[in-house]
């Protein structure tokens, strides 16, 4: 994907200081991008997924929990959010391990750190949206798979007891699958 070809992507920014989603549409001034949206509020922001096709989020690690929940697992768990497998990047200003683990947990695409380049943005938008990750869904998690593609694979034994189904569906599906899921878990607690 060239620049542009991100002429055509609809980006929503949540939450984050003024003067940081300032420096966010500079950047994606610079790389073409001029559909951006800015929400401050997460509960808007749900609102703005339901309502519009928006391609990727970028939240910003202050943004407001929704019913107890972090903003990236309530914008994929939502009735009627448009599309809950869109890319999903966390901007942080100096995460640690335990932050990172917790927003790929939440169902996070990528975290990227602050300063962040325009070349940067391309490069995740480009994996994101040209080889993105399949979507895992299995008990508590609904997300992009969590296992690195450039990593080895496992060696051992499988310790899971139950196989997480790997998806590749179309965004109308999914309320179906999320319900499936719900449903099929219900059985395995009784």
């Amino acid at each position: 994907m060239d620049r542009a070809d991100l002429k055509s992507l609809q980006v929503l920014i949540v939450g984050g200081k003024p003067h940081a989603v300032t420096t966010l549409r500079t950047v994606f001034g610079i790389i073409g991008l001029t559909k951006v949206l800015a929400v401050a509020e997460s509960a808007r922001a749900i609102e703005c997924l339901r309502e519009e096709p928006v391609d990727a989020v970028f939240c910003d690690e202050g943004a407001d929990h929704i019913d107890y929940l972090p903003f990236p697992m309530a914008a994929r768990r939502a009735a009627g959010v448009l599309n809950p497998m869109l890319p999903i990047f966390l901007v942080c200003a100096s995460p640690i391990r335990r932050q990172v683990e917790r927003a790929r947990d939440d169902g996070i695409t990528d975290v990227l750190v602050r300063p962040i380049s325009a070349a940067t943005i391309i490069r995740k938008l480009n994996v994101a949206t040209i080889r993105p990750r399949p979507f895992i869904v299995a008990g508590e998690f609904f997300g992009p798979d969590r296992r690195s593609l450039g990593r080895s694979s496992f060696r051992g034994s499988d310790r899971r007891k139950r196989t997480p189904k790997k998806l590749k569906v179309a965004p109308h599906e999914t309320a179906a699958i999320l319900s499936a899921a719900a449903a099929a878990e219900a059985l395995q607690v009784e």
